[in-house]
C-alpha cells in the first residue's frame, strides 16, 4: 500500500511539475507574443548585416525630412502618433505599417526615400503597444486591422487634394493591412502591397512556438489563445488574412523572401491563393525577412509600380 502511495505520489508531482512548467513556458511566450513590455525577447543583431548601413543611411534621411507628428484615437481610447513626411508634388499617399516589435524608421528606413522621390507623400503609423503610440498589447494585426481604419478616417479628412492612397505593410504589418481589407475601405484606397505578411495568426503563433519554445501544437496554442482573450481581449484565432481576403475588391501586391525564416514563405502563397480581387506575387529568391527590397531593388519597385498603374491606367514614370 505504501509503495502504491509513493508511486502515485511520485506521478502527481511529475504531472504537477510538468503543468508548472508548461505555465512557465506560456508565460514567457505570451509575453514576447503581445506585450509591451518584454521581459525576454531580444532582437537578433547579425539580421540583415549587409544592409546594415544602407538602413541606417535610410533611417538618417528619414530623420532629417519634415515631418507632421500625428495623433487619432483607436477604436478603444488608446493614443496611437504616426508621422506625416508630405511630398512636393504628391501623386498619392501611402499609408505604412511596420511590423511586430518594429519601427516606422528601421521596417521602412532603405525604401522610404525612393518612394519619396516617387511622388509620395508617406503616412508611418507607430503601431499599439509599439513606440509612442499606447498600448499594453499587440494585437497580431487582429486589433490593428481597426487602426488601420481610424488611420484612413484622418487621411480622408486631411487629404484635400484627393489624391489615390495605398496600404503598405512589412510583417504584422502586411497582416494588419490585408485584415483591414475585410472591411468597407473609404473609396480613395487604391491597392494594398504586403510585404511577408502572416496568413493565420494562429498558424504563426505555432509556427514560432514550435520553433524557439517546442510547443507540442495546436492544444496548447488554443489555450495560448484562451489565455490572451482575457489578458489582451482578442484570440488568436478571431480573425485571420484569408478570411478577410474573400471580399477584396482592390489590386494586392504580395511580396516575400523565399529565404525568409521567420514568417514562412507559404503564407504569403496562402494568402495569394485566398485573393478573389486583382493580384500579383512577387517571391524574391535569397532575401530574407523584410529583406526583399534589400536583396532585390529592381523588381520590387516594378512590382510597386503595378499596383499604381492600375489605378491610373498608365505607366508609373
Amino acid at each position: 500500500m505504501q509503495k502504491r502511495l509513493k508511486t502515485s505520489m511520485k506521478a502527481f508531482a511529475a504531472v504537477a511539475a510538468a503543468a508548472a512548467a508548461d505555465l512557465a513556458v506560456m508565460r514567457i511566450f505570451l509575453n514576447i507574443a503581445v506585450e509591451r513590455r518584454c521581459r525576454f525577447f531580444r532582437r537578433r543583431r547579425g539580421r540583415k548585416k549587409a544592409y546594415r548601413d544602407e538602413i541606417r543611411q535610410g533611417m538618417e534621411w528619414m530623420e532629417k525630412q519634415k515631418s507632421e507628428a500625428v495623433t487619432i484615437e483607436s477604436f478603444d481610447g488608446l493614443k496611437l502618433r504616426g508621422h506625416y513626411v508630405k511630398a512636393e508634388e504628391a501623386r498619392r499617399i501611402m499609408v505604412m505599417f511596420h511590423g511586430w516589435r518594429g519601427t516606422w524608421k528601421r521596417d521602412f528606413g532603405a525604401c522610404a526615400r525612393e518612394l519619396y522621390e516617387e511622388g509620395c507623400s508617406l503616412l508611418l503609423p507607430e503601431q499599439r503597444a509599439q513606440g509612442e503610440s499606447e498600448g499594453t498589447y499587440m494585437g497580431f494585426g487582429i486589433l490593428e486591422r481597426h487602426d488601420c481604419h481610424a488611420w484612413l478616417d484622418w487621411v480622408e479628412k486631411n487629404n484635400g487634394s484627393h489624391l489615390p492612397v495605398y496600404l503598405y505593410g512589412v510583417s504584422m504589418g502586411a497582416s494588419t493591412v490585408l485584415m483591414a481589407a475585410g472591411g468597407a475601405l473609404p473609396a480613395c484606397v487604391k491597392g494594398i502591397i504586403a510585404d511577408c505578411g502572416f496568413s493565420y495568426p494562429d498558424d504563426m503563433v505555432l509556427n514560432f512556438g514550435r520553433k524557439h519554445f517546442r510547443l507540442v501544437g495546436a492544444c496548447t496554442v488554443k489555450r495560448l489563445t484562451r489565455w490572451c482573450r482575457r489578458k489582451a481581449g482578442f484570440g488568436f484565432d478571431d480573425y485571420s488574412v484569408p478570411e478577410a481576403l474573400k471580399d477584396c475588391d482592390i489590386p494586392v501586391l504580395f511580396i516575400h523572401g523565399r529565404a525568409d525564416t521567420f514568417v514562412p514563405c507559404s503564407m504569403t502563397i496562402q494568402n495569394y491563393e485566398a485573393c478573389r480581387g486583382r493580384k500579383r506575387l512577387l517571391l524574391v529568391e535569397g532575401a530574407d525577412h523584410c529583406g526583399s527590397y534589400l536583396k532585390d531593388r529592381e523588381a520590387y519597385m516594378e512590382a510597386v509600380r503595378w499596383i499604381w498603374e492600375q489605378n491610373d491606367g498608365n505607366k508609373a514614370e
